[in-house]
């Protein structure tokens, strides 16, 4: 179903991205006879003549469509870009096989997609084997052309257009699995890597303990709103000290002191919680924010004087996918545990999380492997400098923007996955999970791409992407759909933030990373604090689903900022002295 719609889009990023089109017709594909072969095939058999057919026999011809199909990915299979088409045609296939030709269906995805269940020759209600590999997701009823689809529909989607796109920008010479673990033959990298890891998993377990809590037993947006304006706004602060101090002393140090900081924050919420003292609870959270934003700053900032500027994508890819995977773990693990487990237990694993971090951070040392060896000099204010770079300038703005959209969404999630779609007391856990998960696939991609030579454009259409799924997420009434939009939207969000830090380290000038980080960062807290605020407010005149359709408008705003900083000339990279 995503096949023509997915043509067309592939084809118009292609072109938004400065890529030829007319290098898909020079691809040498082996057998194309293969795929007109199946898809006749399928055209036939979904018309007056698959109903003529005997059930049993339309059914082979189904599944054996899909034999032709993968035989040809087979065939093709030096062509990389072609893997995640075949990886969600193969998936597609083996459901259908697994239930005699008939693709499952939900009846509670087409429920919420308005439509019947046909009794055709390719879908069945009653099919139950790999009934997850079915279609059991949904578009929202008030779209047009809704239907249900499968995750293969979706990789199917989504494989077409990286097909397209990559082969229409660079020749479709893009994956490279080498080009991602690179990096990670340095120790040292390997252990700021694990350590982030292990620190922000902990953390994200906490922090989603902490609103599942609150909200259970405040059932208040308000409340949620209270508790993660403690933990946003000290950032503030900790990214203006950022902004002065990460360029003037030893960065790798930054994080040891960041993380024993945050870990006393965290005994001071033990208190807190055993005393019954949610105020205690709620500066421990804001404390470890304003310290968090410190190694947030750093760490970047750190990274060229460990690698070579070619590994800084991959680079930053990887801790994108540390700390995202972190979220994911986090988040879904508190879920889980949620009933079992108190609020206390969970903030004891954080604290040992800290303990582990700091271990690793203690052992790094800086070496010179294509980083800058500029002298020291002061920083200058993050702000002056970047008005002075109008296209880093205009990213920023939009990542200022875009972050205003996602703290709107932070606190209307409890309410429009728990009691508007059922998800219950587990909602906030399970809807950071599919965040964070589709913001480790997102980052994984950049990684593996290194897609970042025009980065106001690729921000822009990852944040129009992530609005796209934001009004879809406002309009689904289909619990697991968005699920899979809240992914579809981090992933999204996770490429935007890879080539933004990329993008950063490889024009500005070194001696400034902490301060232009710093105060990015600032800015960017600042309008998630606004969208927090700002939630609660429309919530009392809008559904939660409404407030999930203005995020999605306002982040739109965001990809047009972005837009217009990928029309500035770009400032060449500053020359990196070995």
């Amino acid at each position: 179903m995503f096949l023509l719609p997915t043509l067309i889009v592939g084809l118009a990023l292609a072109v938004a991205l400065g890529g030829r089109p007319w290098r898909l017709i020079e691809v040498p594909l082996r057998w194309p006879w293969l795929v007109a072969a199946g898809l006749g095939v399928q055209v036939a058999l979904f018309g007056p003549l698959g109903s003529a057919l005997p059930p049993r026999v339309a059914g082979y011809a189904h599944v054996a469509t899909y034999v032709l199909l993968v035989a040809w990915i087979v065939a093709n299979r030096r062509h990389r870009t072609l893997l995640l088409l075949g990886l969600g045609i193969a998936l597609n296939g083996l459901a259908i096989a697994a239930n005699g030709g008939h693709m499952p269906v939900s009846t509670a995805a087409a429920n919420a997609a308005g439509i019947e269940i046909a009794s055709g020759t390719n879908v069945s209600a009653g099919a139950d084997r790999l009934w997850f590999l079915g279609d059991v997701f949904a578009l929202p009823r008030s779209l047009p052309l809704t239907n249900v689809f499968s995750v293969g529909d979706v990789l199917i989607g989504l494989g077409m257009i990286a097909f397209i796109v990559l082969t229409a920008t660079r020749g479709g010479r893009a994956f490279s699995v080498r080009r991602v673990v690179e990096p990670l033959r340095l120790r040292a990298y390997r252990r700021l890597a694990i350590g982030k890891l292990v620190s922000y998993a902990g953390d994200w377990l906490t922090l989603a303990a902490l609103v599942e809590w609150t909200y259970a037993r405040d059932a208040s947006t308000t409340q949620v709103a209270l508790l993660l304006l403690a933990r946003a706004a000290p950032p503030i602060l900790g990214g203006g000290v950022a902004a002065v101090l990460v360029d003037r002393l030893p960065k790798e140090r930054v994080l040891v002191l960041v993380e024993i900081a945050r870990g006393a924050a965290i005994a001071l919420a033990i208190v807190g919680v055993l005393a019954g003292s949610r105020g205690i609870v709620l500066i421990a959270l804001a404390l470890s924010g304003a310290f968090a934003t410190l190694g947030r700053a750093a760490l970047p900032a750190l990274l060229p004087s460990l690698l070579p500027q070619r590994q800084l994508s991959a680079a930053n890819a990887g801790m994108g996918v540390a700390e995202d995977g972190a979220m994911a773990v986090g988040a879904v693990a508190a879920g889980l545990a949620a009933t079992s487990v108190p609020v206390t237990g969970m903030l004891i694993v954080d604290l040992v999380t800290f303990a582990v971090a700091v271990a690793l951070f203690a052992t790094v040392r800086l070496r010179a492997s294509g980083g800058s060896d500029a002298p020291p000099e002061r920083a200058r204010d993050g702000a002056r400098y970047l008005i002075r770079q109008p296209a880093l300038f205009l990213l920023v703005i939009a990542f200022a923007i875009a972050t205003l959209a996602t703290g709107m969404i932070g606190v209307t999630l409890p309410g429009l996955l728990g009691d508007e779609l059922g998800l219950g007391a587990h909602a906030y856990g399970f809807g950071a999970g599919a965040l964070a998960g589709g913001l480790v696939l997102g980052q994984l991609l950049v990684g593996l791409t290194d897609a970042v030579s025009r980065a106001g454009a690729l921000i822009a259409i990852g944040l129009a992407a992530a609005a796209a799924a934001f009004i879809g997420l406002g309009l689904t009434e289909h619990a697991p759909t968005a699920l899979l939009l809240l992914a579809f939207a981090g992933a999204a969000d996770g490429t935007t933030d890879v080539v933004f830090k990329t993008a950063v380290q490889r024009r500005a000038d070194p001696r400034r990373y902490g301060a232009l980080f710093g105060f990015a960062g600032a800015s960017m807290r600042t309008t998630m604090i606004a969208g927090i605020l700002l939630a609660p407010l429309l919530g009392r005149v809008l559904d939660p689903g409404g407030v999930a359709v203005v995020a999605g408008v306002v982040l739109a705003g965001a990809a047009v900022a972005a837009a217009a900083a990928g029309l500035r000339r770009a400032e060449a990279p500053t020359p990196v002295t070995a």
